[in-house]
């Protein structure tokens, strides 16, 4: 995610970093070479009778803004239902850490402090774990130093470690209260929770494994790009020598749409607009392992070229 300061209005004119621009820019040159070319044989050959109205661009136009519109409120609602999901991840695992320290009591005293700070290290390795599951790559690094060697031995064979390691949070649920160390009237507030974690997975995987219907996504991209090549053919007779001008800034906006729809729709990701999985998880495990009084702790991810993974 793109982290800036309030930039000033007319250097945000010419920021590109970041930008749909960086991506778009080769498809906005082709169709402002495409205009640059069919100015020069109008006013050099008079192509008159090749060329078109205005009409059918500015219908078709109406119907692509309503079709862009509609696609990337699809794309922003998948993005902002990803950062909920995340919200409440952050809220659950804040919430598993505190009851686990005032729910959780009994004797000996060193056994139960163990297995507060065992439960709540198993929390951040669940975190760390759907990060990584999300975004396809391995997270065996990162949970290394919060799993028992047993238990990291069984995550590491499982075919979904989010999952094998919320199976194993249940079991340590299941042996506080099987020691009473857990009060009975208290076992579901923690189920509760745990049940949570397992909604926010569920939805995480949702997003994931589902995107936006292709046939969809292929429609705007023939139309967009039909559309602002064509269009030079359709402005030359009435603007003459600026039809590369408008053209370039139709285009720009145009491919630049249908681009911010395509980064966004896939939240999960690395690119520098995606959500800051990292930053979040992060943030997670300081929170609970100062909970825990863990006195050597990470620091804070601080982005990178204002961009934070």
């Amino acid at each position: 995610m793109i982290v800036k300061k309030k930039i000033a209005w007319l250097r945000l004119l010419f920021q590109f970093k970041g930008s749909s621009f960086e991506e778009t820019w080769p498809r906005i040159v082709t169709a402002t070479g495409v205009a640059s070319a069919v100015t020069y044989f109008q006013l050099r050959y008079n192509i008159q009778e090749y060329t078109l109205t205005t009409t059918p661009f500015t219908l078709i136009g109406v119907a692509l803004s309503i079709f862009l519109g509609f696609r990337n409120n699809a794309a922003y609602d998948r993005f902002w239902e990803g950062r909920t999901l995340w919200g409440a991840l952050v809220n659950t695992s804040r919430s598993l850490a505190r009851q686990a320290y005032s729910l959780i009591d009994g004797s000996p005293e060193s056994e139960i402090l163990r297995f507060r700070q065992t439960f709540v290290k198993r929390v951040i390795a669940f975190v760390h774990s759907l990060r990584h599951h999300l975004r396809g790559t391995d997270s065996l690094e990162d949970i290394t130093a919060f799993l028992p060697g047993e238990d990291l031995d069984a995550v590491q064979r499982s075919s979904h470690r989010p999952l094998a390691i919320l199976q194993q949070l249940g079991q340590d649920l299941a042996h506080a209260r099987n020691q009473r160390w857990l009060h009975e009237l208290n076992v579901p507030d923690i189920d509760a929770q745990l049940i949570e974690l397992s909604n926010i997975l569920g939805g995480c995987e949702r997003i994931k494994n589902t995107p936006i219907p292709f046939t969809y996504t292929v429609l705007i991209h023939r139309i967009v790009a039909f559309y602002c090549l064509f269009l030079p053919f359709g402005l030359v007779d009435t603007i003459g020598v600026l039809t590369p001008v408008v053209v370039f800034l139709i285009s720009h906006a145009f491919f630049g749409l249908e681009a911010i729809g395509d980064e966004i729709e896939e939240p999960f990701g690395t690119e520098p607009n995606d959500l800051p999985l990292a930053t979040i998880s992060l943030n997670i495990e300081i929170n609970l392992l100062e909970l825990i009084g863990e006195p050597n702790r990470p620091e804070p991810l601080a982005p990178q070229k204002d961009i934070l993974l």
